[in-house]
């Protein structure tokens, strides 16, 4: 978990959910995916995991209720008070930034090429989940990290 106070540039980007260098494409077999268009350095932030947070015992009864969901739009975690809780990203937008894009709910999976990670970070007393690079990124590159899950129900790359 880290406290949120680095990088006033970081701290718009989640205010606003306005993120930079990223651009949706189809990707055969999986949908939609999220991919870059400038090159990111390892160790920067990408974007955030956007959404309804929601107690992990909620999360679980969402992804129950609707087995063939994407379970990329449901992100579980635990927060600085070590409670499970759950992020629902289900929603194309969320009430708080309507008009913006949430990219962080259409980053595909691999448990073998994973580019980036979830990380904790606070807010403004929130939670945020930022998505970290693990290495350097090429311009036109597939953003994807590891579920943690381990079956999905489409092809890991």
């Amino acid at each position: 978990i880290y406290i949120f106070s680095f990088f006033s540039f970081v701290r718009s980007m989640v205010t606003a959910q306005r993120w930079k260098g990223l651009t949706i494409k189809d990707v055969p077999e999986k949908g939609r995916g999220v991919f870059t268009k400038r090159r990111f350095e390892q160790g920067e932030v990408v974007c955030e995991y956007h959404g309804r947070l929601v107690s992990r015992e909620e999360g679980l009864a969402i992804h129950a209720s609707s087995p063939d969901m994407n379970p990329g739009h449901l992100l579980f975690y635990k927060n600085k008070r070590n409670e499970a809780m759950c992020i629902d990203a289900h929603e194309e937008s969320c009430q708080c930034h309507p008009l913006s894009i949430i990219y962080g709910r259409l980053i595909n999976h691999s448990s073998k090429r994973a580019n980036i990670r979830p990380r904790l970070f606070i807010h403004n007393d929130r939670d945020v989940i930022l998505f970290i690079t693990l290495r350097d990124i090429l311009v036109n590159e597939e953003l994807r990290y590891d579920y943690g899950i381990p079956h999905v129900p489409w092809p890991t790359l």
